[in-house]
């Protein structure tokens, strides 16, 4: 990142914190027109264009899923423009509503905030294809997996015929990983393992050819965090990626998962870990390089990244995982059918 660790602390928590306001940004509400008015004189100040037409609202209307009444939406959606502007495009996207009146700080403001920051960083013009930064209204319920549900209207309204070099979503990213938080008590995990809680989850790397290179590379020059991939397929799609990867676009996934503020008035930024935060931006911003580097995207089809999770997986957990494997009765897996056995017994 051109900004230093300190620097883009301090810029994610200005913008995290101008978002996450107690009255929260729940669609219709006056704090989701007054975060959308912030969002846009963001973008404008980054010197970002809009992607269609003359400003970055792409609104659309339709009837409200519960109360059937006509409902306005806006996802705003703008454009780094690249040396090359015929290459296919890299996508970053993440939702900027709330699911109650509340902060809703690590959903989806921490998101946002990272996408506003990596923006910044690619404003100069170095890249070689086009960077859309799309802000996806209405992902939480009841618009979630609905028609009304903002990244599904961007994608089957808007990009008929885009083949993406790459698209990377983000959600929940700001906390510190706690297994307590899912039910899994291990006495003195956090002793054994301390790392776990600099974690961050990557989901489809199997959906593009040059995604577990671009991964592992971006994850080895990244300090503060741990990269832990899984298959898409093991968690399914919680997020806004999901028309993307229902649409065959190569798509990369980033969470820290549902931690013990989700969707609680609770998600202040108290709990927020920015230093982390920062850690995942710049990492997000490496794999941006990687994937404009990557020629054609990688003419060659995507493998079975099996090998490639399990070298990432032994970086996340040290050399101590077989050992706690073991205490559970449980063998480190070293293919893709025990992985999915390990994973099948841990959900």
């Amino acid at each position: 990142m051109k900004l230093s660790h300190r620097k883009l602390i301090r810029r994610l928590a200005a913008d995290t914190a101008a978002l996450a306001t107690p009255e929260g940004r729940r669609v219709g509400q006056p704090g989701h027109a007054k975060a959308r008015h912030y969002l846009v004189g963001r973008l404008s100040e980054l010197g970002l264009l809009p992607w269609r037409g003359d400003g970055f609202a792409l609104r659309y209307e339709l009837p409200h899923p519960n109360t059937k009444l006509p409902q306005e939406f806006t996802n705003l959606v703008s454009v780094v423009p690249g040396k090359d502007r015929s290459l296919p495009p890299i996508l970053l996207g993440a939702h900027y509503d709330s699911v109650i009146d509340a902060p809703c700080a690590d959903d989806n403001a921490t998101s946002v905030a990272m996408n506003l920051a990596i923006a910044e960083e690619f404003a100069a013009g170095e890249l070689e294809r086009d960077l859309i930064i799309a802000l996806f209204d209405a992902e939480e319920p009841p618009h979630f997996y609905g028609q009304t549900m903002g990244s599904l209207r961007f994608y089957e309204d808007h990009c008929e015929g885009i083949g993406f070099a790459g698209v990377i979503v983000s959600d929940l990213i700001g906390h510190d990983l706690n297994l307590s938080d899912f039910g899994i008590e291990i006495p003195g995990v956090g002793l054994l393992l301390p790392q776990i809680a600099k974690t961050v989850f990557v989901l489809g790397a199997e959906s593009g050819a040059a995604f577990p290179r671009i991964v592992e590379e971006a994850a080895a020059e990244t300090k503060g965090i741990r990269v832990f991939p899984t298959l898409s397929r093991y968690i399914g799609a919680p997020s806004d990626h999901m028309a993307f990867e229902r649409g065959g676009q190569p798509t990369l996934f980033l969470s820290c998962a549902q931690g013990r503020y989700y969707h609680d008035e609770r998600d202040t930024l108290d709990w927020i870990n920015f230093d982390k935060l920062a850690s995942i931006t710049g990492f997000v911003a490496a794999c941006i390089w990687g994937i404009d580097s990557s020629p054609g995207g990688d003419a060659d089809e995507a493998r079975d990244p099996v090998d490639f999770e399990l070298r990432m997986i032994r970086r996340v957990a040290g050399p101590l995982l077989p050992s706690i494997l073991k205490r559970f009765g449980i063998a480190m897996p070293t293919t893709r059918e025990e992985m999915d056995k390990l994973v099948g017994s841990l959900l």
